[in-house]
C-alpha cells in the first residue's frame, strides 16, 4: 500500500495453505519526484486542434511551474529552455508558496498566473514544444543551475491535446 510518503507498507495476503499468512509487498514505484522547491507541473506540448499558427492555438501550448516551498520565490532570471535551445527568461515575478504560474507559448497580458513567451521575442514566431519525437524542458534558476527537467515522447496527434505530468 502506498502511503504517499515514499514508504511502502506490507499488505497481508491469505495464502490458503494451512492458515499460513504471507506478507506481500506492493511493487516498487518511484517516490514522488518533488517534495518541494520550484519545479515543472503539467506541460501541454500539443494543444487541441490543428497547429494553425493562431494565437489561441499557440497559447494552448504551455508549461506550468510550481512553487512547492513554504515561501514566495522570485523567478526573475529563471529560464525555461527546450531541447533546441529556445529559451524564455522570466522578468520580475514573485511566485507565492504553493502557487503555479503557466508559461504560454503565444502572447497576451502577463499576470501572476499566466505569462507569455511571445515568439516575436528574439525574432521567433512559432511553437516551442515538439509534437512528435523526444522533447525536453529544462528549468534553470537565476544562477543558471538546472533545478528541474522533464522529457517526453510526443505521439504527433493532429486534433487531440497531448500533455505530460512532470511532478
Amino acid at each position: 500500500m502506498f502511503r504517499g510518503n515514499g514508504i511502502r507498507a506490507a499488505v497481508p495476503v491469505a495464502a490458503g495453505v494451512a492458515g499460513l499468512l504471507v506478507c506481500a509487498v506492493a511493487p516498487a514505484q518511484a517516490a514522488p519526484r518533488h517534495q518541494g522547491g520550484v519545479h515543472f507541473g503539467w506541460i501541454q506540448y500539443n494543444g487541441p486542434g490543428a497547429d494553425n499558427g493562431s494565437l489561441a492555438s499557440r497559447n494552448s501550448e504551455y508549461v506550468q511551474i510550481h512553487n512547492g516551498t513554504r515561501y514566495a520565490v522570485q523567478l526573475k532570471g529563471y529560464k525555461v529552455r527546450d531541447r533546441a535551445g529556445w529559451t524564455y527568461t522570466f522578468r520580475a515575478l514573485s511566485l507565492g508558496a504553493g502557487k503555479t504560474v503557466t508559461l504560454r507559448t503565444g502572447s497576451g497580458r502577463n499576470t501572476a498566473a499566466n505569462v507569455h513567451w511571445d515568439h516575436r521575442y528574439k525574432g521567433r514566431a512559432a511553437y516551442v514544444w515538439n509534437n512528435s519525437g523526444t522533447e525536453t524542458a529544462t528549468l534553470l534558476n537565476a544562477s543558471g543551475r538546472s533545478v528541474d527537467s522533464c522529457t517526453w515522447k510526443g505521439k504527433g496527434q493532429r486534433t487531440k491535446a497531448e500533455n505530460v505530468n512532470c511532478h
